[in-house]
C-alpha cells in the first residue's frame, strides 16, 4: 500500500495546541461493519499525521476490535500489518465452525488472532487510552458498556453478530454484538468525557427509502416512491355470493402466482445463510445509525466499500485506503468544528 502525503498545516497545529491548553478532548466512536472496519485504521492514521488527539475510544463490533488494539498501544503501521496479513489468509481468518445450536462460528480462532496481535492478558487499567466495547444483552436488548476485566472478553462480545459467532456469557447475561443497539456509540464517547466527538460510520447513507410491490400483471417485484397508494379493489370479491366462489377465486391466483415463482426459482440462487444474516444486520443498522450521527461533531463515512461482505478481509487494502481518503477531505472541516468549540469555551469562561 503506497503511504500518502500531507502537506504541514500551521493552523491545525496552532488550533490543537490551543485546545490542549483549555483541556478539550477528542474521542473517536469507530462504528461496526465488519470486515469494512479495515477503514477505521485509514481514519487513525490521519489522524495521527495531523497530531490531532485521540483522548478516549468506544467501539461497536469490528470498531471495538480497532478501537482496542489501537488502546494498547500499538501502532497504525502494526495495525495495518496485521490487517494485511488477514487479506494473506483470506476471508475465512477467523472461521471455526461449531454445532449449530446459538451460532455458526465458536469465536475462538477470533480471540486467538487478536491476543496474538495486542489484546493476549490485557485488562482496561492496562490501557493506554480509555475504551470502551459495546454489546448487547439478548435477553433485555439493553445496550453494554464494558470497560472493566479482559479486554478480549469485551470485544468478543461486541463482535457476535447474532446466529453468526455464538454469544458470550457475561454473569447472568449473554451478550451478541453492539451493532443491534448502538453502530455508531457516539453517546457512549459522550458521557467518557469527549468535548468534540469524531464519529466513524461505516454505512453508506441510502438517498431514500426504497419501497417495492408486486407488478399486477406480471408479478414481478417493481420500486415505487414514498408517495405511492394503493387500494383494495373488492368488486371481483364483491360479486360472488359463496365462500366457496371465493376460495376458487383465490386458488386461482395462487396457482398463477406459484408458476411464476417456480420459473423464477430455476435462474436465480438464494443468498447463503451468512449472507442473510449480515445483510438483515446492515439493514436494521442503518436505521439506528442515524440518530447516533446526530449527537457527533464530525461524522466520517468512508465510500466506496458498501459492497464489501461480512469476512471480506482479503480486501483490507480497499478499506484501510478509503478510510485515509474520507478523513483527509475532513480536515478543512475538523479545523471549523476546533475554532467553534475554542471560541464556545472562551465566550463560556468569559460568562462565569
Amino acid at each position: 500500500m503506497k503511504k500518502f502525503k500531507i502537506e504541514k498545516d500551521p493552523e491545525l497545529e496552532d488550533l490543537i495546541t490551543k485546545c490542549k491548553k483549555k483541556g478539550i478532548k477528542f474521542g473517536l466512536a469507530l462504528g461496526s461493519g465488519s470486515a469494512r472496519g479495515m477503514a477505521h485504521i485509514g481514519v487513525i492514521q490521519v489522524l495521527e499525521a495531523y497530531h490531532i488527539p485521540i483522548d478516549m475510544i468506544a467501539g461497536t463490533s469490528i470498531g471495538s476490535v480497532i478501537g482496542s488494539v489501537y488502546a494498547t498501544g500499538a501502532s497504525v503501521e502494526q495495525m495495518k500489518e496485521a490487517a494485511l496479513a488477514m487479506k494473506q489468509r483470506g476471508s475465512f481468518a477467523i472461521f471455526d465452525p461449531t454445532i449449530p445450536r446459538s451460532g455458526l462460528i465458536s469465536g475462538k480462532r477470533a480471540e486467538e488472532i487478536l491476543n496474538n496481535i495486542a489484546l493476549k492478558d490485557k485488562t482496561f487499567d492496562d490501557l493506554k487510552i480509555p475504551f470502551a466495547a459495546i454489546a448487547t444483552d439478548l435477553k433485555t436488548g439493553a445496550k453494554v458498556i464494558l470497560n472493566q476485566g479482559r479486554v478480549i472478553k469485551a470485544v468478543r462480545a461486541s463482535i457476535s453478530i447474532p446466529g453468526i459467532f455464538t454469544p458470550v456469557k457475561y454473569q447472568d447475561c449473554y451478550l451478541v454484538d453492539g451493532g443491534v443497539v448502538d453502530p455508531v456509540p457516539t453517546e457512549v464517547v459522550q458521557k467518557m468525557g469527549a468535548d468534540i466527538i469524531i464519529a466513524i460510520s461505516l454505512t453508506e447513507k441510502s438517498p431514500k427509502p426504497m419501497m417495492m410491490i408486486v407488478n399486477k400483471e406480471t408479478g414481478d417485484l417493481k420500486e415505487v416512491d414514498d408517495t405511492f397508494n394503493f387500494k383494495i379493489n373488492i368488486k371481483e370479491i364483491t360479486k360472488f355470493k359463496t365462500a366457496e366462489k371465493i376460495t376458487s377465486l383465490v386458488e386461482k391466483e395462487v396457482t398463477s402466482l406459484g408458476k411464476k415463482i417456480k420459473g423464477v426459482k430455476k435462474k436465480l440462487e438464494g443468498p447463503h445463510i451468512i449472507e442473510v444474516i449480515s445483510k438483515s444486520v446492515d439493514i436494521m443498522e442503518k436505521e439506528i445509525t442515524s440518530q447516533s450521527l446526530a449527537k457527533a461533531d464530525l461524522v466520517i463515512i468512508p465510500s466506496g466499500i458498501e459492497g464489501i461482505g461480512l469476512f471480506e478481509f482479503d480486501k483490507a487494502d480497499i478499506t484501510i485506503k478509503a478510510g485515509i481518503d474520507a478523513t483527509l477531505a475532513k480536515i478543512p472541516q475538523i479545523k471549523e468544528i476546533i475554532r467553534e468549540k475554542l471560541k464556545a469555551t472562551g465566550r463560556f469562561k468569559k460568562f462565569w
